[in-house]
């Protein structure tokens, strides 16, 4: 698994997909501009990995997936789990907190 900074996120934007994996309301009030959102932060916090897993599974695979959450630290399993099934992924390190664009 492999982290990101907020600054070279911004600035190769373009090259990746980036997964909001929080909650809609979460990411109604804040979020990376182009980023689509999957909310599977309550299941990962439940170990329902299997739910995890279908819903992630339809994303394409053209592009390396920046996996972001709130502080960094639900969006990793999520990007472990990604890598499972064959996708390539980051972490934004710090997450939407140290998002400050």
């Amino acid at each position: 698994m492999e982290f990101i900074t907020a600054e070279e996120l911004r600035k190769r934007k373009d090259e990746f997909m980036i997964l909001d994996i929080r909650d809609a309301s979460n990411f109604s009030r804040r979020h990376i501009g182009g980023s689509i959102n999957i909310d599977v932060y309550g299941s990962i916090h439940e170990g329902d990995y299997e739910t995890v897993r279908e819903k992630l599974s339809k994303l394409p695979k053209d592009k390396t997936i920046i996996t972001v959450c709130n502080a960094g630290v639900t969006a990793q399993p999520a990007s472990l789990i990604l890598e499972s099934i064959g996708y390539k992924t980051k972490v934004l390190e710090d997450g939407m907190i140290g998002w400050k664009y």
